[in-house]
């Protein structure tokens, strides 16, 4: 074989092989069933259990709908008590020695949606940052762009699932995928806070466009 058209070919199947940031967001979208799947989910349940160091799990309810409404409970010995939640405008807590939600001042709070979901549209950017390993695998690092605020993610290189989430608040790794209905979701997460403690969830049930009553994000 020619060496010119050898290394030529080789170069070619380099480029091929190369992966873009945006080709692997809109891989791990098709993966975890697809664009259309993910805008048209509207609310979520989760039930799970949620352990911070090596303490015994607690039981975690989270609900979430658009544009932004939260709920988040633990029930301890079948009662609920509110940790966070967020009525579209204020978020609350419950506060244990009255009895009554208290509000909650300088609140971050997150998006119903992934930040990866319709980047573009939201005006965020993307780029490759490069091919690693993450526990032996090859791994996709992608860092995402919002205004002055960076993020990370590392994509699987060869199943494009989502296996880390890096930000300023905290570093999250996601495993044991299943699917629910048409999405795949992960139903282990172990996460460090910065300055926090690690706490792991495993979820138990995901329920994708869950009916929930209006009230359940009413706080006051």
């Amino acid at each position: 074989m020619n060496k010119i058209f050898a290394l030529f070919l080789l170069i070619s199947i380099g480029f091929l092989n190369a992966q873009s940031a945006e080709e692997i967001i809109d891989k791990h979208l098709e993966v975890t069933g697809g664009i259309e799947a993910w805008n048209n989910l509207n609310s979520i349940i989760i039930d799970g259990q949620v352990s911070i160091d090596v303490s015994d799990g607690v039981h975690i309810k989270i609900e979430h709908a658009r544009p932004y409404f939260k709920r988040v409970s633990y029930i301890v010995d079948g009662k609920e008590m509110l940790s966070e939640g967020f009525d579209g405008e204020q978020a609350y807590t419950y506060n244990e020695l009255d009895g009554n939600y208290k509000k909650l001042a300088n609140y971050q709070k997150d998006a119903f949606e992934t930040d990866i979901l319709n980047y573009k549209k939201k005006g965020f950017k993307v780029s490759l940052m490069g091919k690693e390993k993450l526990n032996s695998k090859d791994v996709f690092k992608v860092k995402l762009t919002k205004n002055t605020v960076e993020n990370y993610y590392w994509f699987d290189a060869k199943n494009f699932q989502l296996l880390k989430e890096q930000n300023e608040l905290e570093t999250v790794n996601y495993s044991e995928f299943k699917k629910v209905g048409k999405l795949s979701f992960a139903h282990r997460m172990e996460a460090t806070p910065v300055g926090g403690k690690e706490y792991v969830v495993i979820f138990d049930k995901i329920i994708p466009n869950a009916a929930i009553p209006a009230e359940r994000f009413i706080f006051n």
